[in-house]
């Protein structure tokens, strides 16, 4: 639980740093992407703290791609 609060307060200053250089610069495009990237990271790491089982992307490729597979090898036989 304190790993996840330190992720937590570390993401917080790291928004607090590049937020308002990117309001001077006026990049509104810059700040979504970025505002976006910083939450993405900071749940998956919170997650990994609080030992939440998360998926691999692999199993995910693996599910889409069997099928196709079989396929393509049930012509070869």
């Amino acid at each position: 639980m304190v790993l996840a609060v330190a992720i937590l307060i570390i993401s917080i200053i790291v928004a607090l740093l590049f937020i308002p250089k990117f309001k001077k610069q006026q990049d509104k495009k810059t700040i979504i992407v970025f505002s976006f990237l910083l939450f993405i990271g900071t749940a998956l790491n919170m997650a990994i703290a609080l030992k939440v089982h998360i998926p691999s992307p692999l199993d995910l490729i693996t599910f889409i791609f069997t099928p196709i597979k079989d396929y393509i090898v049930s012509f070869t036989k």
